[in-house]
């Protein structure tokens, strides 16, 4: 086994970067490592000399113990959607707003929501070569899981990337996010601008949800949850197919992240298509 030093938790933040992590999820990784890590040095197992060494590997939050605590909750955090009110009133909001950087962080969030909850991460480097318009498909590589991923784009969606390819504002990149020249095999620079954008319409999107009176915070991976959640209230669609669609590995994260959508969806099909009245039992006193 290897010995947990600086060296070794550098090869492990390069190796979440290779894998589509932004700074702010590696953050989340380290941070339970570094108190145990600080918490060894405290009792004398870790020599104190390195320990500097460690902390320079990811930036050292401002309120390092309350950020660490919020971090420790993340994965518990309920699933964060929009209901049908709440969409109309976003879409309602993009219809009317003079303030383009708000229309613009709104248009990709309702193309996320439209393109199968498409994560930011695969916004933010679609290229127009990923887009077939002859057969309305996507396909690209996943920037988190490094799998290949094809979903059909609604005609939504591909309102909104039309009129993306009517500006001509980047001939590479769909969204004009990144340079055409940016080299996505740079996986510190990619991170870094995949971070860098997802704050700005974070930022952006925040501003809306507080206008449309939302109780939580207004982001892009609430696109993705919107959809999943508006999918798996559907009774005709499988959840192995949504799996597919959002791109998870396997559909057990699919079941796990929305376990507490699946039971009213098995329920409503358990009643309708698997129920089966012709095998009924009948009292026969």
């Amino acid at each position: 086994m290897q010995e947990v030093d600086a060296s070794f938790l550098q090869n492990y933040k390069c190796w979440c970067i290779r894998n589509g992590n932004v700074s702010s999820t590696i953050n989340q990784k380290l941070i339970p490592l570094l108190q145990c890590i600080k918490r060894a040095q405290e009792l004398g197992i870790m020599d104190k000399s390195d320990l500097w060494k460690i902390h320079l590997l990811t930036p050292r939050p401002k309120h390092y113990g309350e950020q660490a605590q919020r971090m420790s909750h993340a994965a518990t955090d309920k699933v964060r959607y929009l209901n049908d009110d709440q969409m109309w009133a976003l879409v309602d909001f993009y219809q009317k707003t003079r303030r383009q950087n708000l229309k613009q962080a709104l248009e990709l969030f309702l193309f996320s929501f439209h393109a199968c909850g498409l994560r930011v991460s695969d916004i933010v480097t679609l290229e127009w070569t990923h887009i077939d318009f002859d057969r309305s498909f996507l396909s690209k590589v996943l920037v988190k899981t490094k799998a290949p991923l094809t979903i059909p784009l609604s005609a939504q969606a591909l309102d909104i990337l039309g009129r993306w390819r009517t500006l001509g504002k980047n001939g590479r990149f769909v969204f004009d996010l990144l340079p055409e020249e940016f080299d996505l095999t740079d996986d510190i620079a990619l991170s870094r601008a995949i971070d860098y954008r997802n704050r700005v319409l974070r930022h952006s999107l925040n501003m809306v949800g507080r206008i449309l009176g939302l109780t939580f915070p207004l982001g892009m991976h609430v696109a993705r949850h919107s959809f999943a959640v508006k999918a798996l209230n559907s009774s005709n669609v499988s959840v192995h197919l949504i799996s597919h669609l959002l791109g998870h590995t396997s559909v057990l994260v699919t079941e796990k992240v929305y376990a507490t959508f699946l039971l009213p969806t098995l329920s409503e099909e358990l009643r309708g298509r698997l129920s089966f009245p012709e095998y009924s039992v009948k009292d026969s006193k």
